[in-house]
């Protein structure tokens, strides 16, 4: 393990003189007396899968420390959030005074956003702090042909998404009481759900991507903070200039927070005579409210493409090593 993971902090430059002064092993061939290298073979995928899921299920339940502390963290900021948003869902401003209007939708959606952005970030960091850790066995097991890219992609995937939904659920429930939430609760839930999910997706890709997670860690900003200035919190999206407004449809938050919005702003949701006032906000910022399905498949679209990239990597890099 030391080894492997030294040699995942060369460079390609400094591992070149050493594959030089390695010889691959050679067995004798009964034909001819010739020479092949030898090639290692792997287990049927099916067992392949049953044993890496079983070992991410044990992993995953004797790691108490990071469970507590996710539920932990992720708890607290769920109720801060909240409690900072008391019943604004509930509000929807006095009669005749447009600036309170104003004020109190705004606060409807600030609370809808930051539900998501909770999500985003409980979800991602764990993987970035775990996952690099993870990597170099992975490396050694890959090469020694004990299993492939796509059983142990499949395997991590089936228990990091379980987890995801059980987090999400606890934050979505207990923001919905809390802030008084109008929307249906099962898609509100599908929106911030699907958004950690791809989150965490993303954080898989940029761990194998990269050398170290001090590295993945230095390089998250870049992708966390973009997606909080396009979310449509902090400016509307018809005020981004043209040439960058574009950069909104990468942003697997600015999908989520779309979803929350069409949910808990739905018409049976809004009362008649703020109808007007919900519908310029949807339309300030391009929400469509008719593209329900095209959000939540985009979403899903994005965690799907991220995970076969992240898959991608970790193959090229364990390909190093062979």
């Amino acid at each position: 393990d030391f080894v492997m993971n030294k040699l995942q902090l060369l460079s390609d430059s400094e591992i070149a003189p050493l594959t030089k002064t390695v010889t691959p092993r050679k067995v004798k061939s009964s034909i001819g007396g010739s020479t092949k290298k030898t090639k290692a073979t792997r287990a049927p995928f099916g067992l392949q899968f049953k044993h890496l899921f079983l070992r991410e299920l044990n992993q995953f339940f004797r790691d108490t420390d990071t469970m507590k502390a996710r539920i932990g963290v992720g708890f607290l900021l769920t109720i801060i959030v909240s409690l900072v948003f008391f019943q604004s869902g509930k509000d929807w401003g006095t009669d005749g005074d447009q600036g309170d209007i104003f004020t109190a939708i705004s606060s409807h959606r600030g609370a809808l956003v930051f539900i998501a952005v909770n999500a985003m970030f409980s979800s991602s960091q764990p993987m970035l702090l775990v996952f690099p850790t993870e990597r170099p066995v992975f490396i050694r097991e890959h090469t020694s042909g004990t299993y492939g890219t796509t059983a142990y992609m499949l395997a991590k995937t089936l228990v990091d998404v379980p987890a995801n939904f059980a987090f999400c659920s606890l934050s979505v429930f207990v923001s919905y009481l809390i802030i008084g939430f109008n929307g249906n609760f099962f898609y509100l839930l599908c929106g911030v759900f699907l958004l950690a999910v791809v989150s965490s997706s993303m954080s898989i890709f940029l761990s194998a991507a990269v050398k170290d997670s001090q590295t993945a860690l230095s390089l998250s900003p870049a992708i966390a903070m973009p997606q909080v200035l396009f979310s449509g919190f902090l400016i509307p999206s018809k005020n981004i200039a043209v040439w960058m407004r574009w950069m909104q449809w990468l942003a697997p938050l600015k999908y989520a927070v779309n979803l929350s919005m069409l949910t808990d702003f739905h018409h049976s949701a809004v009362p008649d005579d703020r109808q007007d006032d919900v519908n310029t906000l949807l339309y300030d910022n391009e929400i469509a409210k008719d593209s329900w399905w095209l959000y939540m498949t985009l979403l899903i679209s994005l965690f799907v493409g991220f995970r076969l990239i992240a898959s991608i990597c970790l193959y090229v890099r364990a390909q190093k090593y062979e």
